[in-house]
C-alpha cells in the first residue's frame, strides 16, 4: 500500500517556508478552510474537490462523521462522502481553525502545513476537533495550498461511575475479559464517562501479564510514550531507564488502585451466551470464592493478540529430545537453565525476545548459537528515542495528547512513510553501523533498505524486528554463534537436526517464535469457555460468536487496521481492543466513547459505504 501510496513531492523553490512562521502559515490555512467552508455550505462537489490535494489526500474519521473508523482516498471521494455525511449527521456552521497553525520541519521533498480545527453536528450534538494537513501546488506563478489529511474526532465527557457489588449474580454495563494495559485503560475511560464495569482477570494478581515474562525483558522504546491516561508513570522511571517487567506490574496495580477500578482477578470464564432479543450477554466464571454469573451489555475481549498461543513450528521425533525444550512464553531466566546443568542452548529466531534472552545467556557463560531463519530488520535503540520518532515524547513542555495527535490521526500510510524517512536518515548518516554485523554471515535489513518499514512489522507481521539495545555487538564480537537461513525440522537425542541435514547439539533449545494467535476469532471462542451454542433460538454461544467477528490486526484496504476498536459488523455489543500504548491512550478512548453513546441510545449506524465517483484525480 506504501508503494501505491507514496508521499506528494513539494517542489524545492517552494520549501522554503520558516517552521516558526505561524503567521504566514495561519493565514495560508484560514484561506483553505474558508474555501472549505464556502463549498461545504453551497454543497457544490466540484468546489469541494477542489480544497483537496490532487492525486493524493486522504480523509481520516475517528467517529467524527462516520461514526467508525474509516480513511477516505482521493478528492473526488472525500467530497462525494463529505457532502453526504453532512446531512446525515448533520454538519453546523463552520470549520474552524483551533490556535495557529504551523509550517512542519522541511525535507528535501516534503513541507506542510499543520493545524488544528473543530466543528460541531447536531444529529446527535457533537463537538469535535481534528487536523489539517496543507500542501503547496504550483499553478502558473500562482502558489496554493490544498488539503492533504484532513482528521476529524469527536471531543470526551468525563463522569463518575459506581462499583458492582461481589455477589453470585450481578448486572454491568461492561465486562471486559482481561485486566492487562488494554483493558484497565478502558475501564478507566469508560469511568470518565460514568459508564459501569468489571475486568475479569485469569491471573493471580493484577499486572501478572508483565510480571510473569521472562526476567531480562525490557521495553525498547521512551517510558514517556508508554503512559495511560490519567496516571503517569514515577519520574524516577523515565528515559535512560528501560521499563521492566517489574516496572510495568507496579504501575498496573498503582493504576487499577488510584482509579479504584473493577477488577476480579484468578478469573475463569465458564461459558458465555449472547441474546439477540435482549442484547444481553451472560457470562459464567468462576473465582475462588466460587462461581459468578454477570450480565452484561457490552463485552470486550482484551486478552491480548499474538501473546496467548506460543508458535512451536513442527519437526519430527517429537519427545526424544533429552535437553529441555521450552517456548521464550515459558522461558524465565538463565540462571535458571543454568541450575538445571545446560551448558550450551540453541536460540530459534533473531527478533527483540530471541536478542533479549541471547544476551541473558552469554552473561552467565552459556555457550549460545542463535538460528537465523530469515534476514531481520535492525533498529538501534537511539534511533527510536531520537525526537524526530519516539523520542519526541521526551521532548520538554510537549503534551502526551499533543504527540499522540501528530502520531495517530494521520492514515497509517502517512505515518508509515514519516517513520520510514525518519528512520532512513538516520541510518544514511551512519551507513557502517551493521556493515561488521553482516560480515559476520547476520542477515541484517536496516534502514537504508528501501523494504524496511517499522509499521509493516508492527501492524501486520505483529513482530518480527529487533530493537538493537546492544546484543548484535556479542554476535560482532563472536561471543555467539550463528546458523543462517536454514530451519529446525526434526530432533535428536542430544540436539536439533536442521534443513541442511546438519545437526546442533545443545543442552536446550529456547523458541522465540513468536505467537500464532493474531487473530481474535483465533482465540474468541476459547477465552469465552469454548462451550457449544445453548439456551435455543436468538442465543448465540462462544463457536456462533467467534465465527462471525471481524478479523483482527493487520491491514483492511483502507490501512486501517482491523477488527480493533470498533464495531464488529455481524457481532453487536462486541469489541476487541489491544495494540501498543499509544493504541491505548487514543483508541480506548475511540471505542469508551462508542460504547457510551450506545448505551445512552445515540450510536448512529456505522457508515461503511464509499460514494460511487468518478475518477477525476490527474
Amino acid at each position: 500500500m506504501m508503494k501505491e501510496h507514496p508521499l506528494p513531492v513539494v517542489p524545492k523553490d517552494l520549501i522554503n517556508f520558516d517552521p516558526g512562521n505561524s503567521e504566514e502559515a495561519t493565514a495560508r490555512a484560514q484561506a483553505v478552510l474558508d474555501k472549505l467552508n464556502t463549498a461545504l455550505a453551497a454543497n457544490d462537489v466540484k468546489a469541494l474537490e477542489q480544497c483537496f490535494h490532487k492525486p493524493q489526500a486522504y480523509w481520516k474519521d475517528l467517529l467524527a462523521l462516520t461514526w467508525h473508523l474509516r480513511t477516505f482516498t482521493g478528492a473526488s471521494t472525500i467530497a462525494a462522502s463529505l457532502l453526504e455525511l453532512k446531512t446525515l449527521r448533520g454538519l453546523e456552521g463552520l470549520v474552524m481553525m483551533d490556535g495557529e497553525a504551523r509550517f512542519s520541519p522541511p525535507t528535501p521533498t516534503l513541507q506542510f502545513i499543520d493545524c488544528s480545527i473543530s466543528f460541531k453536528t447536531t444529529k446527535p450534538a457533537v463537538r469535535g476537533t481534528g487536523k489539517m494537513a496543507l500542501v503547496p501546488v504550483q499553478d502558473g506563478e500562482k502558489v496554493e495550498y490544498k488539503i492533504w489529511v484532513l482528521s476529524k474526532n469527536p471531543t470526551l465527557l468525563q463522569s463518575p461511575s459506581t462499583a458492582p457489588a461481589g455477589v453470585e449474580q450481578f448486572e454491568t454495563d461492561v465486562l471486559i475479559m482481561g485486566g492487562g494495559n488494554a483493558g484497565i485503560t478502558l475501564s478507566a475511560r469508560l469511568k470518565a464517562l460514568g459508564v459501569d464495569s468489571l475486568m475479569l482477570e485469569r491471573n493471580d494478581n493484577v499486572g501478572d501479564n508483565w510480571a510473569l515474562r521472562y526476567e531480562c525483558m525490557r521495553f525498547h522504546v521512551p517510558t514517556s510514550a508508554c503512559e495511560l491516561p490519567y496516571l503517569p508513570y514515577h519520574k524516577h522511571l523515565h528515559t535512560p531507564h528501560p521499563l521492566s517487567g517489574t516496572d510495568l506490574a507496579e504501575h498496573l496495580q498503582r493504576y487499577v488502585a488510584t482509579l479504584n477500578l473493577n477488577i476480579l482477578t484468578s478469573a475463569r470464564i465458564l461459558s458465555m451466551a449472547y441474546n439477540k432479543s435482549t442484547k444481553r450477554w451472560t457470562v459464567r466464571f468462576s473465582t475462588p470464592a466460587g462461581q459468578m454469573t454477570a450480565v452484561a451489555k457490552h463485552l470486550v475481549q482484551a486478552t491480548g493478540f499474538c501473546f496467548q498461543k506460543p508458535n512451536m513450528p513442527p519437526m519430527v521425533n517429537e519427545g526424544i529430545y533429552k535437553g529441555i525444550n521450552v517456548h521464550s512464553a515459558a522461558f524465565k531466566n538463565a540462571a535458571s537453565l543454568k541450575e538445571a546443568g545446560v551448558k550450551s542452548v540453541l536460540i530459534i529466531g533473531s527478533a527483540n525476545t530471541a536478542f533479549d534472552i541471547l544476551t541473558d545467556c552469554v552473561s552467565l557463560a552459556l555457550s549460545t548459537t542463535m538460528l537465523v531463519r530469515s534476514p531481520t530488520y535492525v533498529v538501534p535503540l537511539a534511533y527510536i528515542f531520537d525526537a524526530r520518532c519516539l523520542g519526541a515524547y521526551d521532548l520538554p513542555n510537549t503534551p502526551t495528547a499533543h504527540l499522540d495527535r501528530r502520531f495517530l490521526t494521520n492514515p497509517t500510510i502517512v505515518d508509515a512513510h514519516m517513520m520510514r524517512g525518519a528512520l532512513a536518515r538516520l541510518a544514511a548518516a551512519e551507513p557502517s553501523r551493521y556493515a561488521a554485523l553482516a560480515a559476520r554471515g547476520f542477515p541484517v535489513v536496516d534502514g537504508l533498505d528501501p523494504e524496511a518499514c517499522l509499521a509493516h512489522y508492527l501492524l501486520e507481521r505483529g513482530g518480527g524486528h529487533c530493537v538493537d539495545v546492544g546484543g548484535t555487538r556479542l554476535v560482532v564480537e563472536g561471543k555467539v554463534g550463528v546458523r543462517v537461513g536454514v530451519e529446525p525440522v526434526g530432533w535428536m537425542e542430544k540436539g536439533v537436526r536442521l534443513s541442511d541435514e546438519s545437526v546442533v547439539e545443545v543442552d536446550a533449545g529456547v523458541w522465540c517464535t513468536g505467537f500464532a494467535d493474531k487473530n481474535a476469532r483465533g482465540m474468541a471462542a476459547e477465552v469465552m469457555g469454548g462451550e457449544p451454542k445453548e439456551g435455543g433460538e436468538g442465543v448465540m454461544g462462544p463457536l456462533d460468536i467467534a465465527a462471525r467477528l471481524d478479523p483482527t490486526w493487520g491491514l483492511d484496504e483502507e490501512g486501517e487496521v482491523r477488527g480493533m476498536w470498533k464495531r464488529h459488523r455481524f457481532v453487536e455489543n462486541y469489541w476487541t481492543v489491544g495494540g501498543h500504548a499509544q493504541h491505548h491512550r487514543w483508541h480506548l478512548r475511540t471505542a469508551a466513547l462508542q460504547i457510551k453513546a450506545e448505551l445512552e441510545g445515540i450510536l448512529l449506524p456505522a457508515y461503511r459505504e464509499t460514494p460511487e465517483v468518478k475518477k477525476t484525480e490527474g
